[in-house]
Parts: C-alpha cells; structure tokens; sequence
C-alpha cells in the first residue's frame, strides 16, 4: 500500500490529456467482481483495479468482516469537460437501476491531479455500499446518508498506519499541546481540508477515534453494527456510539478519560521508552502543584493537591483540577506498570475535587503518599539487586557495552598510548586486593563483617 496513491496520481497526471470521454470497451472488472473500472488508458485502469482490491481487503481486516458485497461500484475516470469549472474532482452517487442498485463514483482529472486522493473515496463507497445492502432499493431522487466523515478518515488512516504511514508526532504535539481537540466536537463539525497541514489533528483525532472503538469488546463487530444502523441515525453520532458501544455511555468523564487516553497513547513513539518508577514520580511532582487564578485583580497563585482547604471555593479551582487529570491520564501511558496504580489514584482524586467533594480525601492522600514511597522503594532495591546480578552472576557477555567497546577501541587507535605512572598501578593493585569480589551467590548487604566476608 505504501506509495500506491502517488504512483496512481502520478499515472493521472500522464492521461490526463490522453483520456477522452470515457468508452464503454475500455473497462476492468476487479477480481472480487464488485469493481468495474471505465478508463480509455488501460495501463491507468490496470492499476486502479488492482488498487481498489488492495484497499478493499485492509479495510474488511479492519472490521473483520467477509466480502458480502451486493452492489456494484461503477468508476468512470475522465478529463474534467472544462479546466475552469471548480466542481468537485470526485462525485459519488448511489442509484437504483433495472438490474440493481449501484454506486456510481466519478472520476474528473483536473490540471491538478492532487486533488483526488482515490484512496480516500474508496474506503468512502465501501462503507456506503455495506450501510444499504440490506436495506430496500432506494428510489430516484430520494436522499440517502453518507457515511460520517471521521469514519471514513479514520480507517482510511488506520489502513495507512497498517502500512507503516502513521506519524506519532501528530498524536503527541496534540497532547502536548493540552489542546485536546472534544469528541462532541469532532464529531459534530465538519472538518478542515483533510489534505493540507491544517488537516492533520482533524485526521489524527479521526484515526484515534476509530482505533479506539475497534479496540473495545466487540471492537470490530459493533462498529459493523454502527455501519449498518447509520442511514437511520439522522446525523446524531453519539447517541449511535452510545447504543453500540455502551461502555461510553457510562458517564461524560469516562468518555473524556477514554478519549484523552487514546491520544496519549497513540502519541508514543514505537522507540519511546517507558518511564522509570522515578522518572515518573519526578513527573508526578510537577502535576500535584498547579496555578489557579482568582482575586480582583486577578492573580495566579500555586497551590498543592492537598491544599483543597484552600482551593476548593475558587472559581479557577475546577479547570485547574481537570487540566491536571488529564495530564495524569496522559503520564499514565508512559509510566512503568509498578507505577499505574499510583497515578489512578492520584487522577481520580483530581475527579473527586473537581466535583466538590472532599470528604475522606486527606486521608486517602495520605495513604496514596505511603504506597508511593514504597513503591519508589521497592523498585530502587529491584534496580540495585538487577545491576549486582549481572555485574556478578551473569555467566557470559550480555553484549550491553559492545557499542562503547568499540568506541573506545577506536578511539584508542587513533591516540598514542600514554606510558603508565607506576604509582598509579601501585595504587590500583592495592585497592583490587582490598576489595575483592563478593563470593558466588552473595546478596549485597549479607556479607559478614572483615575481610572474612570478601
């Protein structure tokens, strides 16, 4: 899939002055039968039919679904009758004939063939065609619903992501950025230009929606289920994902929670490593002390997460409080597995505060602050027994120090060799025999004391 649509553009761009109106000869058929490619460039329609097959089958492994197809997709790909005309490069309709109902998808190559990103309208038809197959012919004229926007893109990128095209800098300058785009919002307004830059968080947004949804129970089967149930919904997303997913309509801060942490996982990078127990901790600091501004004239003024006493009446306490839960949630998908529990703890103090409730919370602080330390602790004593075992008990190389080895081999070769001050080695023999190796098997910390313990 990689590279596929420049190589189909790039293919456009060299018929465009070569296609004339489109001759009923000149047609392919796709192997699954439900393509039927019109072109007057073979070479062009060779290509299309192939391509469609390919994005045909990454999308069915994504829902998981068979190839139950019922409608044709008829693709008439022809120069645009008039360069000057600014009519939409691809039109799709749905209609009713003698032998069936179809979906006629339209092809005009401009002077700028970049404007038609085939892939995108593919996934855009296919999602049609499994919405009315089992539903009644439509009659001419009659309206019929597209499927919703931020599903198409969200698949057309997870089929891109599939292939190895899927940036995580997007995800994490989202996060990053706090300006995490509402889920109401995403999926109530249009979006940008899906192919500029400013497009980019509305695809990403898309992308994380739809990976999200395919990763819940029944992940797959539901949003096939949601496909289907579209043409009925009368644009209300929400309450359809409502009906199908029922795990997000639990409550609006569950939802907010799910989606945040959706984002912030997608935004790790596949090298990113994950954050040390201290690492994070050292995180988790920061986000227990925030700004909250209040007074006349206003002022901004810190204060700790367990200073609620304080707080809690000010009118900036609760964006402030939900700021800092959502940036827990977002640590929490960096964090180490040990170090989990703490941060749900800490964020569902954050919920608690934010909704004004206080009571037992200095309590529960307290407790939180005391499984933190020995979690912090247990996890030092973890790093210190890991890094004596292998300094001591591993039997040969783990090959962890060959980079630097061979660094230093290098580097050596490249100085002359500095003679050696013999007081210096003296001294350094002293010191091997004054501290030599512990015994096989020997914990740091059970030795006896003198130097029958060495």
């Amino acid at each position: 899939m990689k590279g596929r649509p420049i190589i189909f553009l790039l293919a456009l761009l060299s018929v465009t002055a070569a296609c004339f109106a489109v001759d009923l000869r000149h047609r392919s058929v796709s192997n699954s039968g439900q393509f039927v490619i019109y072109c007057d460039d073979r070479d062009v329609r060779g290509r299309v039919v192939s391509f469609v097959e390919e994005v045909k089958s990454e999308l069915l492994r994504m829902l998981r679904e068979n190839d139950d197809w019922k409608f044709p997709i008829v693709i008439s790909i022809e120069p645009a009758p008039d360069p000057q005309t600014q009519s939409a490069p691809v039109t799709i309709t749905l209609v009713n004939t003698v032998a069936g109902p179809k979906v006629d998808v339209a092809v005009h190559i401009g002077d700028d063939p970049s404007r038609i990103f085939l892939q995108r309208h593919i996934v855009h038809v296919l999602l049609l065609e499994m919405a009315y197959r089992e539903r009644p012919p439509i009659k001419g004229g009659e309206h019929f619903a597209h499927p919703p926007w931020w599903l198409t893109e969200g698949l057309l990128q997870g089929i891109r992501a599939h292939a190895g095209m899927r940036d995580p800098d997007v995800f994490k300058s989202i996060v990053d950025t706090e300006k995490l785009p509402s889920l109401e919002k995403l999926l109530g307004q249009p979006p940008l230009r899906l192919d500029t830059a400013a497009g980019a968080v509305d695809r990403a947004s898309a992308f994380a929606l739809t990976e999200a949804l395919l990763q819940l129970p029944a992940g797959p089967a539901n949003l096939g289920r949601f496909i289907r149930a579209w043409p009925d919904a009368g644009g209300d997303p929400l309450t359809l994902l409502a009906k199908h997913f029922p795990v997000l309509g639990e409550s609006s801060q569950s939802l907010a929670k799910w989606w945040t942490l959706q984002l912030a996982t997608l935004g790790k990078s596949e090298t990113l490593r994950g954050l040390s127990p201290e690492e994070a901790d050292a995180e988790l600091t920061a986000l227990l002390t925030f700004e909250i501004t209040a007074g006349k004239p206003p002022r901004s003024e810190r204060f700790k997460l367990g200073d609620f006493e304080k707080y809690n009446r000010l009118p900036g306490a609760r964006p402030a409080l939900r700021l800092a839960q959502v940036k827990i949630v977002t640590l929490s998908s960096r964090a180490h597995i040990l170090f989990r529990p703490i941060l749900a703890e800490y964020e569902e103090v954050c919920g608690l505060l934010a909704g004004g409730k206080t009571k037992g919370i200095a309590e529960r602080l307290a407790r939180i602050e005391r499984f933190r330390g020995s979690v912090l602790q247990r996890a030092g004593m973890i790093t210190d027994y890991l890094n004596w075992y292998e300094a001591t008990q591993t039997p040969g190389s783990t090959g962890e120090f060959d980079r630097y080895l061979r660094a230093a081999e290098a580097l050596e070769m490249k100085q002359p060799i500095v003679p050696v001050d013999p007081k210096i080695a003296d001294y350094l023999d002293s010191l091997e025999q004054e501290f030599a190796p512990l015994r096989p098997n020997m914990i740091p910390g059970t030795e006896a004391t003198g130097n029958a313990g060495r």
